[in-house]
Parts: C-alpha cells; structure tokens; sequence
C-alpha cells in the first residue's frame, strides 16, 4: 500500500458495521480518502448517514450490498474491488461475534487469499493516539522475504500517515547456523531502510514465530497488526499457518498485506476466469 485515496467498507451489522464505518473515517480523514460503505441491510442505510452527519463526515458514499446465499458477500466483494478498484477494503470479521472474531471463517479465508489489495479486519478495540502499529515479519526464504516487502511498505505507509508508532517483529529460526544468522539481520536491516520505517524500531527475537510471536502479540495490545496474506506454506490449512495464529492471538485490528507481484497474481486472476466463462457461453 503506497497510497490510500479510496477506502472500501462493508457494514454487515449495526454494531459490527458502526465500528467499520467509524475506523474507515478515521482513516479517510488521515489520508484525504472516500469512501464507500456497502450496507448489507438496505433497513441500516439510515441509520449510518445519521452517524455520518453527527460525525461532520460528508466523505462518504453510502451503498445497499445485495447479496444472498447463492452470492457469497466475499464474491461480491471482489467483483466491487475489480470494478472500482479501491486502495484498501474495510470490514469486520464475519461470524455470529465479528468484533470479538478469533478464527477466520470461510468467507473471509477466501478474501485473504483472492483480494488484490490490503484487507483491514476491525475488531472494537479503539485506537491509541499515536496509533501503535506492528509488522511481523519473516525472511527465512524468497517468498517470506518477498511477503515481507508488501507487509512493511504497507505498515510503514499507515503509520507514518497517522504520526504513529511502528514495531517490526523478527524472530529468528536458527540456533546453529551464526553465519546464516547474521545474513539474514542484515538483510532484514536493509530492507527495514529500503522502506523508511527506522532501523530503531526493527525488534528481534530468538525462536519459531509460531510460539515467540504470539504471546507478545496479546501483552503489548498494539492497535494494527500488519501481517502476510501469502504465506509460503500454501499447502497447510489456512487455520494452520503463522498468520492465522497471529490473528487469533492480537484483540486489535488486522491489516493483512500482500506484495506487489501478489497483488497483480490476485488481480489478474478474476478478469481470467472472466474471460474463460465467456469463451465457454460462445460454444453454448
């Protein structure tokens, strides 16, 4: 994310969909955005404008989103980013409790893996001023070192346009290798530098993120977490993987992040599938 200008927002409830609409204003007026906040229940358009009125907001457009069991939100959504072609796309964890979501559900996994550009998950916990941020990052290969570009560009871009705080969280892998060791700090250092983020602000661990990073994660109670909507174990269920661990582990909101190459992989993917059904209706 190297530039926020216009924000996407779903509202699927009234408690849920107040907390979106009040983090996407936040945002929009931070960084000079739009938005679009898609109202899943045509009943709540009234209630939201009123919020925006109390709120002085008048940046915002505000939409019904149709959809039905035979339209799953996510598709939507994804036709939406395809069509208006958003900077960031805000919402809160779907499920019967959204706010207080520890598990993505199928919906939402589907997003993580198909949305082109950066996926905010809210929960309730409102913002510190200045917004705490962390990025958890891993380089222990190409692609974790490809992932880590996408998530501290985006980090990065969010809290230096809220004035904020960032901590990149490293934890690193080997024990025996020291030579590997060093590598790899000072490819991290170098890429923290690439992006601006301070070199003071680089934390760096001993051990498997899988069980450092969590627990740190839920003391510290850091406002945004950025982390990797790739990763490099694709094979492995996706309530398997580090980022859905670390998105169970943090009560704050989520801002899943993809690298450049991924985000054109993801964006190409629907105008393919486009254009095959549309060679397939030929031959009907």
């Amino acid at each position: 994310m190297n530039k926020l200008t216009s924000i996407l927002a779903v509202a699927e409830c009234a408690s849920s969909g107040s907390v979106v609409l009040d983090k996407a204003m936040q945002l929009a007026r931070e960084f000079g955005a739009d938005v679009e906040l898609l109202v899943t229940e045509p009943a709540l358009v009234r209630q939201f404008a009123r919020r925006c009125v109390e709120q002085a907001f008048v940046q915002v457009t505000l939409c019904p989103a149709p959809h039905n069991a035979r339209q799953p939100l996510h598709k939507f959504l994804l036709r939406r980013i395809e069509e208006r072609q958003p900077d960031i796309l805000v919402k809160a964890p779907a499920g019967a409790h959204p706010l207080r979501a520890a598990v993505l559900e199928a919906g939402d996994r589907e997003l993580v893996s198909q949305c082109p550009i950066p996926l905010l998950l809210v929960r309730r916990k409102a913002w510190s001023r200045p917004l705490r941020v962390a990025a958890a990052v891993d380089i222990a290969d190409t692609e974790s070192a490809v992932v880590a570009r996408g998530v501290l560009q985006s980090a990065g871009f969010l809290a230096l346009g809220f004035h904020g705080n960032l901590d990149i969280l490293y934890t690193e892998r080997e024990v025996q290798d020291e030579t590997l060791r060093m590598e790899r700090a000072v490819r991290l250092a170098q890429l923290v530098r690439e992006y601006h983020v301070g070199c003071e602000r680089l934390q760096m661990f001993d051990g498997s993120p899988e069980t450092r990073l969590p627990p740190l994660l839920a003391a510290r109670q850091y406002d945004v977490v950025v982390l990797g909507a790739v990763t490099h174990r694709q094979v492995m269920p996706m309530r398997e993987t580090l980022t859905s661990k670390l998105f169970e582990a943090t009560e704050g909101d989520v801002l899943l992040a993809k690298s450049a190459r991924h985000r054109q992989a993801a964006a190409v993917a629907p105008s393919v599938r486009q254009q095959i059904l549309h060679q397939a209706e030929e031959f009907v």
